[in-house]
């Protein structure tokens, strides 16, 4: 799908992108690849904060989230492990497991004193979708603002995130053994030296990766390339003539400059 990356604005609210710039239509999973903000936002603009909020919800998260138009960028706040846990259904195909840090408690004798029930996991994606969500995710490892964090012959997806002000960074990332999620900044929450989440972020998540899949054989990431065209707008909304208009536009130009160069 392409939309327009280009100045949004939603009541007294102007998000910019981490570049400034905008470069027109964009293909949503290059906007994802390069984090292109203004994407972000016109999309939960035309699905509704709330949907955000819900999806959110679904997907792990536990702290409680405002429905603004700034949630696209991360406007509330969320720890680490809701963070991380959130892309658990990317990984395994659309399902949800419990996060827990104890499966057996033992007495000095032996005894078994409690074991953690297994529980079925929740299916909260559909599995195509986890698969295109993935092939994404890879695409920002693979030459996007998570390149940093690439484990070469091994297969990696993720993404980076980076609050204004350069008070947080963070990188969550996974592979088909490992999921993990790294986050930088200051105990008093005062700005950092300009730390970007493509950067200490990925770099930690890449030399943590690398060894703990030391000795383990490459396997493939459960991807899928394949295009669903899916409509975020209403058929006959004037931002979706809009957005059609403009890239046919668009690609029109690129031939007219194509023909001249040859």
């Amino acid at each position: 799908t392409i939309m327009i990356d280009e100045p949004v604005r939603a009541g007294n609210w102007r998000p910019e992108n981490y570049t400034g710039q905008f470069i027109g239509p964009v293909a949503l999973a290059d906007a994802l690849r390069e984090s292109i903000n203004s994407i972000a936002v016109q999309l939960t603009l035309n699905l509704s904060p709330e949907e955000v909020v819900s999806t959110a919800y679904r997907m792990g998260i536990a702290s409680d989230l405002e429905t603004f138009p700034s949630i696209a960028l991360g406007a509330s706040e969320v720890n680490l492990l809701e963070l991380t846990n959130a892309y658990i259904p990317f990984e395994t195909g659309g399902a949800l497991y419990d996060r827990y840090a104890i499966t057996e408690i033992r007495a000095e004798d032996g005894t078994v004193l409690y074991t953690r029930e297994t529980l079925e996991p929740d299916l909260v994606i559909d599995p195509a979708i986890a698969g295109q969500m993935t092939d994404m995710l890879y695409q920002v490892v693979e030459g996007g603002t998570g390149a940093v964090a690439n484990l070469g012959r091994r297969e990696a997806a993720g993404k980076t995130g980076t609050t204004q002000d350069w008070r947080d960074a963070w990188f969550v990332g996974f592979t088909t053994d490992y999921l993990t999620g790294v986050w930088v900044g200051n105990d008093d929450d005062s700005p950092m030296d300009q730390v970007v989440g493509g950067g200490l972020p990925a770099l930690i998540w890449r030399d943590y990766m690398a060894a703990v899949h030391e000795g383990l054989p490459l396997t493939e990431l459960t991807r899928s390339g394949e295009i669903v065209r899916v409509d975020t707008v209403d058929e006959n909304s004037e931002l979706r003539n809009f957005l059609y208009r403009t890239a046919s536009q668009f690609e029109q130009s690129s031939r007219r400059i194509s023909r001249r160069r040859r």
